[in-house]
């Protein structure tokens, strides 16, 4: 049967566990608080460090749906990206079936099949919309990827705010960030850019590295005039405006210290 339906799968999980790492447990914790298990039209499976998420039958647009794993998808991560975990994910339609049995869920089909298959040649990380399916997302923008896949900004704040400025910052006016949900995500936007960057540039590991690389070079060709300032600026949040009163020291940067790990194993 066709359902909407989203594959998401943790990177670099394999390496957390060998590692003993304690974002393990944390993931976990993340996966177990996501909205998307009390939603009525959705069955949600998870299984190691991966997260399957289906519409039931109900007779909704696809639309309906694809908003609200697209939703899911962003709320995933930014939870994820507070600890420098991120993902990769697959929204596409297909064919798909679920069953609960007395002892354990039965579930198959040929979207997982594709997801799971094509989720390895993907580059970079976040999430994925397959073209055949991209008039049901509104609120993000895609960006071309491949032959079949778009890529989905879920920076949705950096993007809104790139849109009302036309790409100028400082702003005017600095109560825009708190006056309004439209930006409410920025300062986690550009700690999110800042990390990849760190990331893209000391990573000694070639294929790791550029996973952040191809992700980074999006943002940037898809907000130029942001990444001007930014990358002049070490990605300092005060560009926004002198006033701008971060809640987290942006100069502390989490992924030095995840790449002294790399190098130290």
């Amino acid at each position: 049967m066709q359902k909407a339906f989203l594959y998401i799968d943790i990177l670099a999980f394999e390496s957390l566990v060998r590692s003993k790492s304690g974002k393990v447990n944390r993931i976990f914790k993340i996966f177990d608080s996501l909205k998307v298990f009390k939603h009525h039209a959705l069955q949600t499976i998870v299984f190691s460090d991966t997260i399957i998420v289906f519409s039931k039958d109900e007779g909704n647009p696809l639309h309906y749906y694809f908003t609200f794993l697209t939703e899911y998808s962003q709320q995933l991560f930014y939870k994820l990206s507070e600890i420098n975990i991120y993902f990769k994910a697959i929204l596409c339609t297909g064919e798909f079936n679920f069953k609960q049995l007395t002892n354990f869920q039965a579930y198959h089909g040929q979207a997982l099949i594709d997801a799971y298959k094509d989720e390895k040649d993907l580059p970079g990380f976040g999430l994925f919309v397959r073209k055949l399916d991209t008039g049901n997302i509104n609120a993000f923008i895609e960006v071309p990827l491949s032959e079949k896949y778009n890529f989905v900004i879920l920076c949705q704040s950096f993007s809104n705010l790139y849109r009302t400025t036309n790409g100028v910052l400082p702003v005017g006016d600095v109560s825009i960030f708190e006056e309004t949900d439209t930006f409410f995500r920025i300062e986690e936007d550009i700690r999110f850019l800042r990390e990849i960057n760190y990331y893209r540039l000391h990573i000694p590991h070639e294929r790791i590295r550029e996973k952040y690389e191809k992700v980074y070079l999006i943002y940037k060709s898809t907000f130029p005039l942001f990444f001007e300032r930014l990358e002049t600026h070490g990605f300092d949040p005060f560009i926004l405006h002198t006033d701008f009163i971060p809640r987290s020291n942006p100069e502390e940067i989490d992924a030095i210290r995840d790449v002294a790990e790399m190098i130290k194993h």
